[in-house]
């Protein structure tokens, strides 16, 4: 039982070390953790940072009936969704004369017991895994520690997969303040050239092209509205040409 325990162990670490994605990594632990746990049906759940709700990122074997009541559950609505101030590993009977509104759904699919192990990171709740069993079921220590322990794995991979976007997503910001700055500059000297060139144009003008009329004036005009314009969004600095679809 102990050398079992440990290539669960192994083959935990194996797996949440090479997920690409939390959905990969969720349904990845949903399934593992139901097989060495040797349960019927198991959910992964995700808890927003307030710890208000429980979204089901996964599951495994888990009856469609079950899994569409519980997609969402405000936290404490349902016993599977414990509150960070008092979450700890616990075996849940599920009583037939139950309240209905907790873990009646799971009464009704034959479900006799929940094991629910909190899914901690830096003692703040990110989660939840669940284990479904169609008889009552008892949790011995070791195997308690085990299920703790691929809690505590599937914590880190989560803050690894949020930690990896977030660098992908400041690789993206930089990428657009860089090409951002370059559009800027390269604008004002473009607009730079245009003015030297209005200005040698209404010169010349009367030189050349002095029966063109009002007309002429108007069109100069114009142009030279649309450069003022333009160097006022100039004067914003890149970020905020940015921030401006420009």
């Amino acid at each position: 039982a102990q050398r079992a325990r440990l290539a669960a162990l192994y083959e935990s670490t194996a797996f949440v070390a090479r997920a690409e994605s939390l959905e990969a990594l969720a349904q990845g632990i949903a399934k593992q953790v139901r097989q060495v746990a040797r349960a019927d049906a198991s959910a992964v759940r995700w808890s927003d940072e307030a710890n208000r709700k429980y979204l089901l990122l996964a599951s495994d074997c888990l009856p469609q009936a079950v899994v569409d009541e519980e997609l969402c559950i405000p936290t404490g609505d349902c016993l599977c969704g414990q509150p960070q101030g008092g979450a700890t590993t616990r075996v849940i009977p599920i009583l037939p004369d139950g309240p209905a509104s907790r873990l009646g759904h799971c009464a009704r699919e034959g479900f006799q017991t929940v094991i629910s192990v909190p899914v901690r990171l830096h003692e703040r709740m990110v989660g939840e895994l669940n284990l479904f069993y169609r008889e009552p079921r008892s949790l011995s220590d070791d195997d308690r520690a085990l299920l703790e322990t691929i809690a505590s794995h599937l914590a880190g991979a989560i803050e690894g997969l949020r930690a990896a976007a977030l660098q992908r997503e400041t690789a993206v910001a930089e990428e657009r303040s860089f090409i951002a700055r370059e559009l800027h500059d390269s604008i004002a000297q473009s607009l730079a050239f245009l003015k030297i060139q209005l200005g040698l144009l209404r010169s010349d003008r009367r030189a050349r092209v002095a029966h063109a009329g009002p007309e002429f004036d108007a069109a100069i005009a114009r142009v030279e509205a649309f450069v003022t314009e333009a160097d006022k969004l100039l004067a914003l600095e890149p970020p905020r040409l940015e921030r401006s679809d420009l």
